[in-house]
């Protein structure tokens, strides 16, 4: 027998051991966009758990059947979530945003027959109820006479508050697909075991050195791993509290980390960046933070401002959907190297290659590779896609990251951006990533998108995407005049865009591959 820091551990067996360990303590508190709290310990959420996980089986959804969840941020995500996996089912989460044709292809992609939504996305599915041939479809969140639609609420309370039969789950079994965003026309469905969750989970509250007890406050969309891996499992991993706000608000989330006593959070770069723009306040160096586990992006000059401003720690990190968690994170002492985003964790390996799949030496730039063990410490591939999957895991156990770094002589990685993100100019490679960290390092730029475009002379030419601030304006000049100040002559920006927003995923990442687009419409 071979064992890790899992074993034979599911989200089924890990939810009813930290119930049984920790059932006073304080599970979910979340807030409302109308500032509205409601919370739950442990046992008080285990009875809602155990009356969803019944009334599931009881619609005849079985072990290895798949839910979808049309859900944004709100307790039943988290009730049905959890349901899902004590009758070891899968999930699979819908981006909240998502229209017609895009639930469509994902409910159909996975041949999904029951689906729970919430009253601003149940309209979708009644228009497609029989197209898409549904059994079952569940209202979060209110009440339908639809006589097609099951309310969730009263259904519950028809239920018994412990589980009517118990179903064995291994945790090589599937517990969530996980649709990603990226750049192809159709996102890709990633596929978590019951192992990946939990594994995700564990490793995570190591990294931020997080214990029983802790509260972690996060705005990051239910349907994504950010919350899943970086907030939701650690937490239940460890019997901590999990402070779950409905939406981010840069206007509101600092007071929330401030008097919610949130000891962690999560943060991307659009988030820092947008609570540096708001009024300075008295009290927002009191909070009890111990760090923000942060997604890369930022300047130097942006990352001083923030932990000198608000009086916190920013731990640099690397990872993506495909890798479970965060492959490598700085750790919260000592030196971080900024603007490295650390060296690999525990049970993971990474190498750079060239285009022909050969290690690199230190200090050489290529594609970012991860070791590790599918199905466990990395993802098994992508549902019923046996050809992406093959571009993503190679025979030795490698993931092929699709990302540009180098390794230090120390083993630190230096993350560049996408492959599809550096740009080749004259011979040179440009990471998309500096030069965009340089013009938001500019006072009077709110954001920059870099792309590669094609150059008949050069190969490709550099061309900026700049959102002003509210209410100031800059020329061309002005932006490449500061970008020779700070960059070589061959990454200064030959071609300027001014924008007054980006198309964004629901985390705030840039849609780059829409750029162009929009431009030319």
């Amino acid at each position: 027998m071979i064992a890790d820091i899992v074993g034979n551990r599911t989200l089924k067996s890990q939810w009813d051991e930290t119930v049984t360990l920790y059932g006073k303590n304080l599970f979910l508190k979340y807030i409302s966009i109308q500032d509205e709290i409601c919370s739950f310990t442990y046992q008080e959420f285990d009875r809602k758990v155990k009356q969803a996980a019944n009334l599931l089986s009881d619609l005849g959804i079985q072990k290895g059947d798949f839910v979808a969840l049309h859900l944004h941020n709100r307790p039943e995500y988290l009730v049905c979530w959890l349901a899902i996996a004590q009758i070891g089912a899968v999930s699979v989460p819908i981006n909240e945003h998502f229209q017609s044709g895009e639930c469509s292809y994902i409910l159909q992609k996975c041949d999904i027959s029951h689906l729970i939504a919430e009253p601003c996305s149940i309209g979708i599915y009644l228009e497609l109820y029989d197209k898409l041939r549904l059994k079952t479809l569940l209202l979060a969140g209110g009440e339908s006479e639809n006589p097609r639609v099951i309310s969730l609420e009263p259904a519950l309370k028809q239920q018994p508050d412990s589980l009517k039969k118990q179903t064995e789950v291994c945790s090589e079994d599937t517990a969530v697909i996980l649709f990603t965003s990226g750049t192809t026309r159709h996102p890709k469905g990633v596929i978590y075991t019951h192992c990946n969750v939990i594994y995700g989970g564990l490793l995570h509250a190591e990294q931020i050195c997080m214990r029983t007890g802790d509260r972690f406050l996060t705005s990051m969309p239910c349907y994504h791993m950010d919350f899943q891996e970086m907030a939701a499992a650690p937490v239940i991993c460890t019997g901590s509290t999990l402070i779950m706000s409905e939406h981010y608000s840069a206007r509101r989330f600092w007071r929330q980390v401030y008097e919610h006593k949130a000891d962690f959070t999560d943060t991307m770069s659009l988030m820092n960046r947008t609570l540096l723009m708001q009024p300075v306040q008295p009290w927002e160096k009191e909070h009890s933070l111990k760090q923000i586990y942060f997604s890369m992006g930022l300047s130097d000059q942006e990352k001083e401002a923030f932990e000198k401003r608000f009086n916190v720690r920013l731990l640099n990190s690397y990872g993506m959907t495909e890798t479970v968690s965060a492959v490598t994170c700085v750790p919260p002492w000592g030196d971080q190297h900024w603007p490295s985003v650390g060296r690999p964790a525990l049970s993971y390996e990474i190498k750079i290659v060239d285009e022909q799949g050969n290690a690199l030496p230190p200090g050489t730039e290529g594609e970012i590779c991860v070791h590790g063990v599918p199905g466990r410490s990395l993802v098994q591939g992508y549902y019923q896609d046996e050809e992406a999957t093959k571009r993503l895991l190679d025979e030795e156990g490698w993931l092929h990251s699709g990302d540009w770094g180098y390794l230090d002589e120390e083993g630190w990685l230096f993350f560049l951006g996408r492959c599809g993100q550096i740009i080749k100019r004259s011979g040179e490679n440009i990471s998309c990533t500096e030069v965009e960290c340089v013009l938001t390092s500019h006072r009077l730029i709110s954001d920059a998108a870099v792309i590669g475009v094609p150059d008949s002379i050069r190969g490709q030419a550099v061309k900026a995407f700049i959102q002003p601030k509210e209410g100031e304006t800059l020329s061309k000049e002005d932006v490449i005049g500061y970008c020779e100040q700070h960059l070589a002559k061959f990454k200064v920006p030959t071609q300027i865009v001014f924008v007054t927003e980006f198309p964004r995923t629901a985390t705030g990442k840039i849609k780059k591959n829409l750029l162009n687009q929009e431009e030319s419409e």
